[in-house]
């Protein structure tokens, strides 16, 4: 029990300290969510009424991490304007305008910085008009590449005596420049001793600045240049002028079902939508249909005791299963090439034409489902084999003696002794094919493009459609991919639970 407990301690101890590092980073429902796990995991394993759930609490965690909360998170997004826009939370998006500044007046200063032993900086700054006001600030972080933090506080700067000198090991322009520190420097802001600000200034000096927006107590902001009141719109993800003119960076905002609606209705979505939604399932139910008829086909006939070489044929049959994907695929798009590629010159030397593999809606569809049928059967081929081999051969001997034949055999015994058990994996392999992005993306990219159709492509399944729209698309909107995800994800649970419901019938039958 004490090793029990020193398990428990070494494990807990650790995630808690992460947890307050998350927590600190400002993400407070990721902490208060990971604290609640580590609690949970701590009472199943310390307490012996939750003695049962020990075995068990590791799966459910790891069901819902990797299942359950992506899931739930696309869903989230879905109802979100989330764009590369649109990218920002309010209040980061708050913190980056409140932090802008303006130059005022003419005052400029030359400054060093100096590196200290414990990692933070010092700077030293100097007026170039009158070399006797100096300042120093306290000591601050700097990380090489990064940016302060929006809602960095302005770093104190004090006046050095006649004789005084900054602390630490001054650091030249071009460590500065080779390190990246200019990049962080660019966004802090020192106050002097009466409040004023400075801020850099190119790369080698500071200068007196202003903060630009003075925030009010609805909620605006004050430009203090011009008077430009600006206000928070929700709808559009922006702050706004008088004038409906966007300023600063966009925010996430909430939109209830507009990414859903914006499907429905979008002449730009609905049309490449319902058409590429048509394809797919056509593309899933064919391929399924297609492997299992060729992997069925080729067990049967390896099956046969009476041909020669069968484990050699069964080992060719199957190399494309022990191929990695990617390199099939890969080597079959070359062979596949409309100009160069081996198919068509056997076609053109053989018939005297070639499809246009690349340019042609129907004949790229093809390719596809030829393609994907090479890589699937394989599978089926091995699976069927493993179920024909269970089978009783005194069946096939008293259906001989009835006089019946293997066509016969096939249709009435094998058939359907396969096909019950075989449902299942169909499924699967419809669920798999109606999300197989891998083959869309390298042998065809989509293409061709769709008429009118924007980023859409005749061969695009709907899981990459749903890439190019959140990646590829002007804008990446997020969050109308995830909602795009979130219908795919429902289309394919619900035809997943009616190809179950039409099993449990047949196996009732």
């Amino acid at each position: 029990m004490h090793i029990r407990h020193l398990l428990v301690a070494l494990i807990v101890i650790p995630a808690l300290y992460l947890n307050f590092v998350i927590y600190q980073a400002g993400a407070a429902w990721v902490a208060l969510t990971m604290l609640i796990v580590i609690g949970a995991g701590a009472f199943v394993y310390l307490s012996e009424s939750a003695s049962t759930f020990r075995y068990l609490f590791p799966g459910l965690l790891g069901f819902g991490m990797f299942v359950i909360f992506p899931i739930a998170y696309m869903v989230f997004l879905s109802f979100t304007k989330y764009s590369s826009k649109n990218l920002l939370t309010f209040d980061r998006s708050l913190q980056l305008l409140v932090q802008e500044s303006f130059p005022v007046g003419d005052v400029s200063y030359k400054y060093t910085l100096c590196a200290q032993e414990n990692g933070q900086y010092v700077l030293y700054i100097e007026d170039e008009k009158n070399p006797a006001e100096r300042f120093v600030s306290e000591p601050f972080n700097l990380t090489p590449g990064g940016q302060a933090k929006a809602d960095q506080k302005p770093v104190k700067l004090t006046a050095l005596a006649q004789g005084e000198v900054a602390s630490g090991k001054p650091l030249e322009m071009a460590q500065i420049t080779r390190e990246k520190l200019f990049m962080p420097m660019r966004s802090v802001h020192c106050a002097l001793p009466d409040d004023t600000l400075v801020g850099m200034e190119g790369l080698t000096k500071f200068g007196s600045r202003a903060r630009l927006w003075a925030p009010n107590k609805d909620g605006s902001l004050t430009n203090k240049k011009d008077g430009t009141v600006i206000r928070p719109d929700f709808n559009q993800g922006f702050f706004v002028n008088d004038k409906g003119e966007k300023v600063g960076v966009g925010f996430r905002t909430f939109t209830g079902l507009e990414n859903y609606v914006q499907i429905l209705t979008d002449p730009r979505i609905q049309g490449p939508f319902f058409r590429i939604f048509i394809w797919t399932v056509v593309f899933s139910g064919l391929s399924v249909v297609l492997t299992f008829a060729v992997g069925m086909l080729l067990a049967v006939i390896l099956q046969r005791e009476d041909l020669g070489f069968r484990r050699a044929y069964r080992t060719l049959l199957i190399l494309p299963y022990a191929v990695p994907a990617i390199l099939s695929i890969l080597i079959l798009k070359g062979t596949f090439n409309q100009d160069f590629g081996a198919a068509n010159q056997i076609l053109r030397g053989v018939f005297g034409f070639a499809p246009e593999w690349e340019t042609d809606p129907w004949a790229a569809r093809l390719m596809v489902l030829l393609v994907n049928l090479w890589l699937g059967y394989p599978y089926m081929m091995l699976i069927c084999t493993g179920m024909l081999q269970s089978i009783p051969t005194e069946i096939y001997e008293a259906s001989a003696i009835d006089g019946s034949n293997r066509i016969v055999d096939f249709f009435k015994i094998t058939l359907p002794l396969v096909i019950i058990p075989m449902v299942p994996i169909l499924i699967s392999s419809f669920a798999f094919n109606f999300n197989n992005f891998n083959l869309i993306y390298l042998l065809t990219g989509g293409g061709p493009k769709m008429v009118g159709g924007g980023i859409a492509g005749e061969t695009d399944l709907l899981v990459n459609y749903t890439f190019n729209i959140a990646f590829r698309d002007t804008g990446t909107n997020y969050g109308l991919a995830s909602a795009i995800a979130t219908v795919l994800f429902f289309i394919v649970g619900f035809l997943s639970w009616v190809n179950l419901r039409v099993t449990a019938r047949m196996v009732r039958i």
